[in-house]
């Protein structure tokens, strides 16, 4: 056979087919670009977040090279650099650490930094220039603040520092600031080469195989590098040192935490995945509708391309084409409009992460984002398109011209029916029998975004300001120092609370009760024999605690600390509470009762260990049980369990070791046992009438007086949580809005396109006699039909979701309590009925504006 080259007549038919039906086509672009607008969304924010996280971890490991060496010569670091499979390689010098009393709650490294070794580290002054004089340095706008220095180039740095345990005293000149890092292990101050070379010179000796301590870290070089690719970084840093010729497991190596870090978590991803699904489906269901109703409105112009010779391949072109040339308007469109959404919407999702104080919120709109929603897009296109291209090619010509929807319906061949009378009711269901596929995908497109919205509602109904609340504070104010509830901070500063604080606190008006929070750290490392046999078995030959002891256990370390009975991995706190947060606690065991237990006689014990799930946990004493509490110093004294609970975590350190027990005293006893002490935290009450005025007192204070200091009200908590509710609410209701835009879009389209196609049927019952209100009565129960089957089968998955899945979110959030409801789904019903009563009367308008005899003509 001969091959005819027709390429140019089959894009010449699609292209006129496509241009004859510009309102069709309207609505097909608008469908396109929703659903690129939502993957575009997704991306933007999806990736923007990976990005921001990504970039916090490397803020906080303090660089966001690969990975590097430490601890080199000069000789070893060249032969770093001059390996040609890195891409950039840089280092820095370790000179020193500050230790002005400034600076004492801010740990500040002193070093030698090459330019693109603080770019690599977040240091490059963003005002100014990098030092170059013996007496110029650079350092970070939180260093300037806690020293009291003005952020100016030119300003004179007072500084102490020590350099291999040798203390300095210098002025330096401030040639360069850049933004810090509260998040950061340590804040950084720049030298230049010269100071470094003169009290830190670079060791000659090489310190691959040494135990290098933190003193020993001074004038050496510490190389970092990028390699073409984060992929596989525990090989390449390997074979970089293979090909260095370090010797094996000698040279000390760091691979940066932020790209180790990014390993697919199949549990996290389960949402995405499922996000990317529902948008692929709500797609789908649209694109596939249009095009299968298009199919189907221009059936008898394909039989007849078919009888002058056109295949079913080329039939499916002209239908591929169509579909694709509508992808050029509708995909543009949407990712310009995903592009704006995701911009608007990324600070709202940001300022409830964790990491949102050390990373901008700023939208990056890349070109992978655009890339990948194009092709995500046209895949929905192309699936969307499979059963229409199908349908077209496999026409039968002559089926074809003879064709009208539903000719085929099992309802309308039967045979023998009594006849019923006609009403606007059975033929509207009649016409709804004709394809039922048709009702089920506009269903499904309707209710799409109703549940959505139902189970959007069911998440933020569900949050509870009080328990949210609860868990940040158990009292109107918290005072505390400012670094405690910091996670990357080790050594938490348990004395924060100062006494001039406390003096100005107690001459504020409207205070009613002060409850301070002291803490010392405990180690009780030399059990008695009892006390070591109870503790193995209670504790080592628990079978609840296996599987969470033996990765612990089979350390070196602490496997001698059980062999010789010292037991130093477990340590612990010792707490004491005012009454405030004595009626707080959580007990597991045991009553409250402080007028016994403020006589001092009496401790609160917690379960052993942090080890799993509460449930898990083990009572190392029991309610009655006598227990000695050794201090560091040698010091002990003997109380009896009241009960076993925690602190309220709000009230606590916040932070937990794996092998740990506190007790709990009333604060006279702490105080008479431990010593003088500062409060860790202080709670206190507020009159009501009193809290404004508190507020801007204690905002004051923190900032102007002591900006150690920081405070948590009730106020401030209740408007975190508004926060978190509003980011659930504008995400999932725009979310909800969009699927409900294309749901609708869906209905228009099928309406259209049925009255439309019906419009020689609908002239002929004219014809023979059925008014126009009849037909309309008609065409709007077929729309009350579709409204109830979108309220019915929305209303029972809606609440099959929020029984279920939104349930199993919710429950995952500890300020959650779950509530059944579909109220959402039931309150936009009536808009629904409107939609589907005027979508309708409005095609049937349209249709009107041409007489009975010109509809009865065949229009193909």
């Amino acid at each position: 056979m001969r091959k005819v080259k027709n390429r140019k007549a089959i894009r010449r038919v699609a292209d006129r087919t496509r241009k004859a039906a510009k309102s069709r086509n309207l609505i097909a672009v608008l469908a396109i670009a929703l659903t690129a607008l939502l993957f575009t969304s997704v991306f933007t924010i999806g990736g923007s977040i990976v990005e921001k996280q990504q970039e916090a971890t490397m803020r906080q490991v303090g660089g966001s090279a690969h990975g590097g060496f430490k601890y080199l010569t000069q000789e070893e670091y060249d032969i770093v650099k001059k390996d040609k499979k890195l891409k950039e390689v840089s280092y820095r010098i370790v000179v020193g650490e500050a230790v002005n009393e400034s600076l004492k709650k801010l740990r500040t490294e002193i070093g030698y930094y090459e330019d693109l070794e603080a770019k690599f580290s977040f240091c490059y002054p963003e005002e100014g220039r990098m030092p170059e004089a013996a007496d110029e340095i650079v350092t970070s706008d939180l260093v300037l603040k806690a020293m009291g220095i003005p952020c100016e180039v030119g300003q004179k740095v007072p500084l102490k520092f020590t350099v291999s345990d040798r203390e300095y005293e210098r002025t330096f000149t401030l040639t360069g600031y850049f933004k810090g890092d509260t998040i950061s292990m340590s804040q950084i101050m720049l030298v230049s080469r010269e100071l470094a070379d003169e009290l830190a010179p670079t060791p000659t000796v090489s310190a691959m195989g040494s135990n290098i301590d933190a003193s020993g870290y001074t004038g050496t070089i510490m190389a970092d590098f990028n390699f073409r690719n984060s992929f596989d970084l525990t090989g390449k840093m390997e074979a970089l040192a293979e090909r260095c010729g370090f010797p094996k497991d000698t040279v000390s190596d760091g691979i940066n935490w932020a790209y180790m870090g990014m390993d697919i978590n199949i549990e996290d991803m389960l949402p995405v995945a499922a996000l990317l699904l529902v948008i692929l489906i709500s797609g789908y269901l649209i694109i596939y509708n249009i095009f299968y109703i298009n199919v189907f409105h221009d059936i008898r112009r394909y039989g007849l391309l078919k009888t002058i010779g056109t295949t079913g391949r080329q039939l499916r072109k002209i239908v591929r084409r169509q579909a694709y040339m509508l992808c050029l308007y509708g995909i543009p469109l949407g990712l310009l409009l995903g592009g704006v959404t995701g911009k608007w919407i990324l600070p709202i999702v940001m300022q409830n992460l964790v990491f949102s104080s050390t990373a901008d919120t700023k939208v990056t709109l890349k070109l992978w984002i655009f890339a990948a929603s194009a092709v995500f897009s046209l895949l929905t296109v192309y699936i969307s398109c499979i059963k229409p291209c199908r349908i077209a090619s496999s026409v039968s010509p002559v089926e074809a011209v003879r064709y009208t929807e539903g000719q085929n319906s099992k309802a309308a061949g039967k045979k023998g029916r009594k006849t019923k009378k006609v009403k606007p009711w059975t033929m509207a269901a009649a016409n709804m029998q004709r394809n039922k596929k048709k009702v089920v995908i506009v269903t499904t497109s309707l209710s799409l975004g109703l549940v959505l919205l139902n189970s959007v509602y069911g998440l933020v109904s569900g949050f509870d300001m009080d328990k949210f609340i609860a868990s940040a504070t158990v009292s109107d104010y918290s005072v505390y120092e400012a670094g405690l509830d910091n996670p990357t901070i080790i050594d938490k500063p348990v004395e924060g609370v100062t006494r001039e604080f406390l003096d100005a606190l107690s001459e504020q008006s409207g205070v009613e009760e002060i409850s301070n929070v002291y803490m010392n750290y405990i180690n009780q490392p030399n059990f008695t024999e009892e006390e070591r046999s109870a503790f193995n078995k209670k504790i080592l030959q628990n079978p609840k605690a296996q599987p969470y002891l033996g990765k612990y256990f089979a350390e070196e370390a602490y496997q001698e600390s059980i062999a010789n009975g010292t037991f130093d991995i477990i340590d612990g706190k010792i707490f004491g509470i005012g009454r405030l947060i004595y009626e707080k606690m959580e007990l597991s065991e045991g009553e409250l009762d402080w007028e016994k237990f403020k006589t001092g006689k009496y401790v609160i014990t917690s379960k052993f260990g942090h080890l799993g799930p509460d449930e898990n946990r083990i009572n190392y004493y029991e309610v009655g049980d006598k227990v000695t509490v050794r201090l560091d110093d040698g010091s002990s004294r003997e109380y009896e369990v009241m009960a076993v609970g925690d602190l309220p975590y709000a009230c606590g350190l916040q932070s937990y070791g794996v092998f740990e027990y506190n007790f709990v005293l009333p604060d006279r006893e702490y105080l008479d046992f431990i010593g003088d002490r500062l409060p860790m935290r202080t709670l206190f009450n507020v009159e009501k009438d009193k809290e404004a005025d508190m507020e801007k007192w204690l905002s004051n204070y923190c900032e102007n007086v002591n900006a150690d200091l920081d405070y948590t009200s009730k106020a401030t908590v209740a408007a975190e949580f508004e926060e978190d509710k509003d980011m659930y609410v504008i995400v999932g209701g725009l979310l909800s809005l969009i699927l409900a835009a294309i749901g609708i879009l869906n209905f228009i389209n099928t309406m259209v396109t049925s009255v439309l196609s019906r419009k020689q049927e609908f002239a002929m019952m004219e014809a023979v006699g059925m008014t126009g209100t009849q037909l309309r009565r008609m065409l709007g129960c077929e729309g009350l039909l579709y409204a109830l089957f979108t309220g019915a089968a929305s209303v029972i998955l809606g609440g099959i979701l929020n029984a279920t899945a939104i349930r199993g979110l919710g429950d995952a959030l500890f300020f959650y309590r779950w509530r059944f409801t579909v109220t959402p789904i039931l309150l936009c019903l009536p808009v629904l009925v409107l939609v589907v009563l005027a979508v309708p009367a409005l095609c049937y308008r349209s249709m009107c504006r041409t007489s009975v005899t010109e509809r009865m003509r065949k229009a193909e």
